[in-house]
């Protein structure tokens, strides 16, 4: 069954996204990876407080116009390690 959702990711939102349930919920966070850069195993898709896994739509009822919040953050917008410690000089 396909249907048309918008999705909210922070301040960004993305309407008519056609999601298809008969197809693994994986398929649709490949969707959102190439619309948001977001790595599927850094998503966290919600809607009405129940969370999207990859390999089961459970208790995710999509519904034609419905918003479903994204969360995660793109791999390049996660703070990273330095590369050489900081070093203290004790006066």
């Amino acid at each position: 069954m396909c249907v048309l959702v918008k999705v909210k990711w922070g301040k960004q939102s993305y309407p008519d996204i056609e999601v298809n349930t008969d197809e693994p919920p994986i398929l649709f966070k490949a969707q959102l990876f190439t619309l948001t850069g977001v790595q599927p195993e850094r998503q966290k898709v919600m809607l009405k407080g129940v969370t999207l896994k990859d390999d089961d739509w459970g208790a995710f009822t999509l519904k034609d116009g419905v918003t479903v919040l994204l969360m995660g953050s793109k791999e390049e917008d996660v703070p990273v390690e330095p590369v050489e410690k900081t070093r203290f000089v004790k006066i």
